[in-house]
C-alpha cells in the first residue's frame, strides 16, 4: 500500500495560533498607537496646563484680587484637578508610539500574519508519496525506484529529518515534525538501504522505545507465561495421575479383607 504524507496537525495548529497571536498584537498595537497613547498625551497636557493655571492664579491672588475671568479660569482648573485628575496622569514615553508602530503594528500585524499564512500555504503545497513499486513522489519530481540512491539518516534521531538521495545528486528533505507519514516512508527506505539497522518505525534496532522492541518483549513475556502455564498444567496432570494410582492401590488392598469377612 502506498504511503502518503500530510501536514502534521500540530504544525497547522502552531501556524494558526501564531497567526492569531500576531493579529491580536497588531490590533492591540494599533489601538495603543492611534487611540490610547494620544489620549494619554492629551490628558497629560490638559493636567499640566490646569496645574500651571491654578498655581499662577493662586500666586496672583496673594497680591491682587482676581477678576471674574480669572476666577472662572481658576474654578475650571481646580475642578479638573479635583474631579477629573485625582491622580496625576502618566506621561507616555517618547518611544511608546514608535514601539507600537514598528514592533506590533508592522512587525506582528503587517509582517507576522502574512508570514504564518505563507508558511501554512508552503506546507500545503508539499506532498511526499512512496508507491508500492518503490517510486517516490515529491515537489521536486517523481523518481522511480532505481533513481533513488539512498537515504541520509544522520539527522533523523536528533532532528527527525532524513534526506532522500536521488541518482542525480539531489537530496530531498523529509521532516517528521512537519509531515505525518514521514516516519513510515523513512522506515521503508531505511530497510532497503540500511538493512538490519533500523526498525519498522524508523528507530535504531534495539531501541527500547521502538514498537518492534516493545512487541518482541511482549511476545517473549507471553511465551514465557504460556510456558509456565503449560508446566503448571503438566504438574497438575501428573499430580492427578499420582492421586489416581494411590486411590487404586488402596481399593485393591481393601478388597480381600471384605471377601474374608463375607466368608465367615
Amino acid at each position: 500500500m502506498a504511503i502518503e504524507t500530510r501536514i502534521q496537525p500540530r504544525q497547522t495548529l502552531q501556524n494558526v495560533a501564531y497567526g492569531i497571536i500576531c493579529l491580536a498584537l497588531g490590533i492591540w498595537g494599533w489601538y495603543d498607537y492611534a487611540i490610547k497613547i494620544p489620549a494619554q498625551e492629551a490628558a497629560f497636557v490638559e493636567f499640566t496646563a490646569a496645574e500651571k493655571v491654578k498655581s499662577a492664579l493662586e500666586e496672583t491672588a496673594r497680591t491682587t484680587p482676581l477678576n471674574e475671568q480669572q476666577k472662572a479660569e481658576y474654578t475650571v482648573a481646580r475642578e479638573l484637578l479635583e474631579f477629573k485628575y485625582k491622580e496625576k496622569p502618566a506621561e507616555p514615553a517618547a518611544y511608546d508610539r514608535a514601539v507600537q508602530l514598528w514592533l506590533y503594528i508592522v512587525g506582528c500585524g503587517v509582517a507576522g500574519v502574512p508570514w504564518f499564512i505563507w508558511a501554512q500555504w508552503q506546507l500545503s503545497r508539499k506532498r511526499f508519496k512512496l508507491n508500492d513499486d518503490g517510486s517516490f513522489v515529491s515537489a521536486e519530481g517523481t523518481f522511480a525506484a532505481d533513481q533513488i540512491a539512498g537515504i541520509d539518516m544522520s539527522k533523523w534521531m536528533a532532528k527527525s529529518i532524513a534526506r532522500v538521495e536521488t541518482a542525480d545528486g539531489r537530496k530531498i528533505e523529509l521532516d517528521d515534525y512537519k509531515y505525518k507519514g514521514v516516519e513510515d516512508i523513512v522506515a521503508t527506505l531505511a530497510a532497503r538501504f540500511h538493512p538490519g539497522e533500523w526498525t519498522s518505525d524508523a528507530r535504531p534496532v534495539g531501541d527500547p522505545k521502538s514498537r518492534d522492541t516493545i512487541k518482541a518483549k511482549q511476545d517473549a513475556e507471553a511465551a514465557a507465561a504460556a510456558s509456565l502455564a503449560a508446566e503448571a498444567e503438566a504438574e497438575r496432570a501428573e499430580a492427578e495421575k499420582a492421586e489416581a494410582r494411590k486411590s487404586d492401590g488402596s481399593n485393591a488392598s481393601a478388597e480381600p479383607t471384605g471377601m474374608a469377612n463375607r466368608a465367615e
